[in-house]
């Protein structure tokens, strides 16, 4: 059984790799190394979340996110525009984890995963509209 839950948590990381390879750059550049903390956990939470976010029980499909993009998100949410309840998902998900965060490698992971999941609703929106006006 264990085997298997490898098994597919590797598909999940390849299809990540393949289908998002700047949401993988973006985990590399800010969950990937910490003073002092170079255990990889941080990165690990953000990649197994990263994988659950995009590709879990409703995939995000065909979208395709971009550097640009991500990079807006995560400037939506560092000025605070993230929903607050959606840090709280976040935040009880990182809890979840069968991994140790120090305070500073999970707010790191949380402002991830919502720029994340806020570049997404804001990708969809726009491929929504344009749908609409087409």
């Amino acid at each position: 059984m264990l085997h298997d839950h490898l098994k597919l948590a590797e598909q999940d990381v390849s299809w990540l790799a393949i289908r998002q390879p700047a949401v993988m750059r973006l985990l590399e550049r800010e969950l990937g190394a910490f003073p002092g903390m170079d255990d990889g956990d941080a990165f690990g939470a953000g990649l197994a979340l990263a994988c659950e976010v995009l590709g879990g029980k409703t995939p995000v499909g065909d979208l395709r996110l971009d550097h640009r993009q991500l990079e807006e998100g995560m400037q939506a949410v560092r000025r605070g525009r993230c929903d607050r309840a959606m840090v709280s998902a976040i935040r009880a998900q990182i809890d979840d984890l069968r991994v140790v965060l120090t305070q500073h490698e999970s707010d790191a992971v949380a402002t991830v995963i919502a720029a994340i999941m806020w570049t997404v609703l804001d990708a969809s929106v726009a491929a929504l509209d344009d749908t609409l006006v087409a």
